[in-house]
């Protein structure tokens, strides 16, 4: 990203203000900052999900602020994304939601009717029983607790074969034992897949723990980009702009 702005339609000050940061791959990095910093717009401006309104964002060769349409779905494909809400057909099989994760690489009558390869079955198959749901293959998803839905959301986005994994508060939800798993699986895995992951959270400790590079940001403007062990108690409470730790 170069020198990157939002702002939303109707609003009268940027959300994100001249942003630069750039991925290696392999490189799994936590974005902090107190609630309303942009953490969440910055992730969905790089796929396009919020419209960026100067700069410039390029995955690879690929200049992502200027495709439309078909170029633009196409790109999408190549980004993954875990979602705090889980965004699963909650109806549906475990199976089925993961092999969703290539529905744009099939064509239209077999997106339509779920006639996938057996192959890619059986890649989606053994991806879900590496993360310990190889008993749920057949399991509705509105049936599974919060970090098992979590952990089908973390499958779909891998089975995209993404360049680049967006996680966006992916523990916010569950409580602090499954959360510490969560984000050990995302990070494990990704460094598996040789693919960069940029994930925001709001729990400073995890951040610490499973980051390789934090980058902090302040009413959108990255305030901090380097490795965790920089950040001391006062860097910490100026990004957060509280005094009493405890609330972080």
């Amino acid at each position: 990203m170069e020198n990157l702005h939002v702002r939303y339609p109707g609003a009268t000050e940027d959300v994100l203000r001249g942003v630069r940061l750039s991925l290696a791959p392999r490189e799994f990095v936590a974005v902090i900052g107190a609630s309303g910093s942009g953490k969440s717009t910055l992730l969905r401006a790089i796929n396009r999900l919020v419209e960026p309104s100067a700069g410039s964002i390029r995955l690879g060769d690929i200049e992502v602020t200027t495709l439309r349409g078909r170029t633009l779905r196409q790109c999408r494909r190549r980004m993954g994304m875990i979602f705090q809400e889980f965004n699963l057909i909650e109806r549906y099989r475990v199976l089925d939601n993961v092999l969703l994760g290539r529905v744009g690489s099939q064509s239209a009558l077999r997106a339509l009717f779920a006639m996938y390869p057996a192959a890619m079955i059986g890649e989606a198959a053994s991806l879900l029983d590496r993360v310990g749901l190889g008993e749920f293959l057949d399991q509705r998803v509105d049936a599974l607790s919060g970090g098992q839905r979590q952990r089908v959301g973390i499958c779909r986005a891998l089975f995209q074969s993404p360049e680049l994994l967006l996680v966006d508060e992916p523990t916010s939800s569950l409580d602090p034992r499954i959360a510490n798993d969560i984000m050990e699986l995302i990070r494990d895995l990704a460094l598996e897949s040789g693919v960069a992951a940029i994930c925001n959270i709001h729990d400073v400790a995890l951040a610490r723990r499973f980051a390789s590079r934090v980058i902090a940001l302040r009413e959108g403007v990255v305030v901090y980009d380097g490795p965790f062990d920089a950040l001391d108690e006062t860097a910490l409470g100026g990004i957060y702009a509280v005094t009493d730790r405890s609330q972080l």
